[in-house]
């Protein structure tokens, strides 16, 4: 089994030393030489992906290809794009949300009959303003599809749910439902009210823990499954403004590159500790 810790290229934007625009090949090459394996662009940046495609290919490292789809035609225009550039996966926001349940049924089962023949592995996002914008109604959605491949982004859901800690009993059961179906992983760490928050902050220690507590049972769950040579992904996406909380005077209140560093340490550490726990089910908080 195998562990690739992506860097978001969208995570470099507006951050200092970087510039994705002008200078993206020595962006890339600066994510390389960190320590990432690899990492995730929005395939719709054409320039942006093709250049992805080249630094990485050129290092024989991992990328993720990342699409936003409102149709089965659309998906399938991307996903041939992504297989002729060299990604090693499609991850799918589907756009939404919707009312009915029926209908987000309709718009995934053609999504799936593209996605399930694809030449490539392809992942559908948990995200905010998102067919999956609501966690009960992503429930729904798993109970009518129970082997939909996700990528979990768990930030969105405190937000969009106004979760408080300690969590309720059936919130940890709605979380470990979606990890059960992970597949991929794309982490920040959030809070009730905030998307994205510094991580080393005190007075977010409680949500960080409960956010490792979840990649580490993400991941024991994926082991128990996984064969001896597939590889799970875990993309570091730490947004630039206003993702990222800002001062007065507009500047950020982290250093977000070296926050992605640290969070690709915590993540390696966290899949070595899952490599010895019980796939047993979360009972209790962190």
């Amino acid at each position: 089994m195998h562990f690739r810790v992506l860097q978001s290229v969208w995570g470099l934007d507006k951050c200092p030393g970087f510039d994705i625009e002008a200078r993206l090949d020595e962006a890339l090459e600066r994510v390389v030489a960190a320590g990432f394996d690899g990492v995730g662009v929005n395939i719709a940046r054409v320039a942006r992906a093709a250049g992805v495609s080249r630094v990485m290919g050129a290092h024989g490292l991992y990328w993720e290809g990342q699409v936003l789809v409102h149709d089965a035609g659309q998906l399938a225009g991307y996903i041939d794009e992504a297989v002729r550039l060299g990604a090693g996966h499609v991850n799918v926001q589907v756009a939404g949300p919707v009312r009915h349940l029926a209908d987000a049924m309709r718009l995934l089962e053609s999504l799936r009959r593209v996605s399930d023949t694809a030449p490539l592995p392809v992942f559908y996002e948990t995200h905010r303003g998102r067919l999956t914008n609501d966690l009960l109604f992503t429930l729904g959605i798993l109970d009518e599809m129970p082997d939909l491949p996700l990528t979990c982004d768990l930030s969105h859901y405190p937000v969009a749910g106004e979760m408080e800690l300690p969590l309720r009993e059936d919130q940890l059961a709605a979380i470990e439902r979606l990890l059960r179906n992970a597949r991929n992983f794309h982490g920040r760490i959030s809070t009730t009210h905030q998307v994205q928050v510094a991580m080393e902050a005190p007075q977010h220690r409680g949500w960080r823990d409960q956010h490792m507590a979840w990649w580490r049972r993400g991941f024991s769950l994926w082991r128990a499954s996984a064969g001896e040579n597939d590889a799970l992904p875990f993309m570091c996406e730490l947004g630039p403004p206003p993702y990222a909380i800002t001062a007065p005077d507009g500047r950020e209140l982290t250093d977000r590159w070296q926050e992605a560093q640290r969070m690709r340490e915590i993540a390696r550490g966290l899949w070595d500790e899952a490599a010895t726990e019980s796939p047993a089910p979360l009972s209790a908080n962190p």
